[in-house]
């Protein structure tokens, strides 16, 4: 249900004309995921469905790999209605949906080689997906040592791990070089457009605030899960440990690499929403629903201001 309320909202901001075309792309070889469909209306399509995506993947990781130490549905829900509240975000397609939906598949294979010596072809599709999606933009070559921590989580790094994973850093140079689908004079070092340049004023300010508010958020939720995380079993631990570590991390690099600070919005509140729901799976009762539905509730004001400014 809130991911068919996200979808509706998204199309109502559509149609309003309030979803502002996100400048900054950061290609350094192949065209950024923002400039791939020109249709507004198909560009909004497909980000719903990267939405939808997110939210499936984040469903199928906690019940594969029993992240939350319980089957629930809340992450989907509250990171649907985090979208929302950035109708320029959520409606139009461009890097930071393909990033949400590529760095969930990639932590779902980081996941399944949990302790595993033969893990090393998982291991360098991780890599070679990250790096080949850093030829659309700069800024996916950002998680490579997060991934790199990831398998040390994990228990897998040795040797060959570590050579897997240059291989796959490597091989997507390769490749495009080799086959002539990249020449080396069309990279370049991307050129700087600043943050309030992608926002009139009044819209910079909203995706300011909401993006602060979200990162506040996911570090006061990621500490008080802190010590619930410390007791549970090494396997579990080392999953909660590297989505709270990928949370820091993506909060890191808003800062750092805060010209294109929207590109990091989708991961941003993936992450969070599922700092918000561990915390209230593990301290259910009766009135559990009415934090949550206060939160909710912020978001959808979020968006309402965006909309009404």
């Amino acid at each position: 249900m809130l991911m068919v309320l996200a979808c509706v909202l998204a199309y109502i901001a559509y149609v309003r004309g309030d979803v502002i075309h996100l400048e900054g792309a950061l290609g350094i070889g192949l065209l950024p995921a923002g400039r791939w469909i020109s249709s507004p209306f198909w560009s909004l399509a497909a980000s719903l469905g990267c939405t939808v995506l997110m939210g499936a993947l984040t469903i199928y990781i906690n019940r594969a790999f029993n992240v939350l130490r319980s089957l629930t549905a809340l992450v989907a829900g509250m990171f649907c209605v985090m979208q929302t509240s950035l109708p320029s975000v959520i409606g139009q397609f461009y890097g930071g949906d393909l990033m949400g939906v590529l760095l969930l598949l990639c932590s779902a294979l980081l996941f399944s080689s949990f302790a595993d010596s033969r893990c090393q072809r998982r291991v360098f599709l991780i890599f070679f997906l990250i790096t080949l999606a850093g030829f659309t933009d700069l800024s996916y070559l950002l998680y490579i040592p997060v991934f790199i921590l990831g398998c040390i989580q994990m228990r897998i790094f040795d040797i060959r791990t570590f050579l897997a994973a240059c291989l796959g850093v490597i091989t997507p140079p390769w490749i495009l070089f080799g086959f002539g689908l990249v020449h080396p004079q069309q990279l370049h070092w991307p050129s700087l457009v600043m943050a309030w340049s992608m926002f009139y004023t009044p819209e910079m300010i909203h995706a300011l605030v909401v993006t602060g508010f979200t990162l506040v958020c996911g570090i006061g939720f990621t500490v008080v899960n802190l010590l619930k995380i410390l007791s549970y079993n090494s396997r579990v631990r080392a999953y909660n440990g590297f989505l709270t570590m990928m949370l820091l991390a993506t909060g890191l690099f808003i800062l750092l690499n805060f010209n294109n600070f929207a590109f990091y919005i989708p991961m941003l509140n993936c992450l969070t929403a599922y700092q918000i729901a561990h915390f209230f799976t593990y301290r259910r009762n009766l009135r559990s629903y009415i934090p949550i539905l206060v939160l909710m509730t912020a978001y959808l004001g979020f968006y309402l201001w965006g909309i009404l400014w």
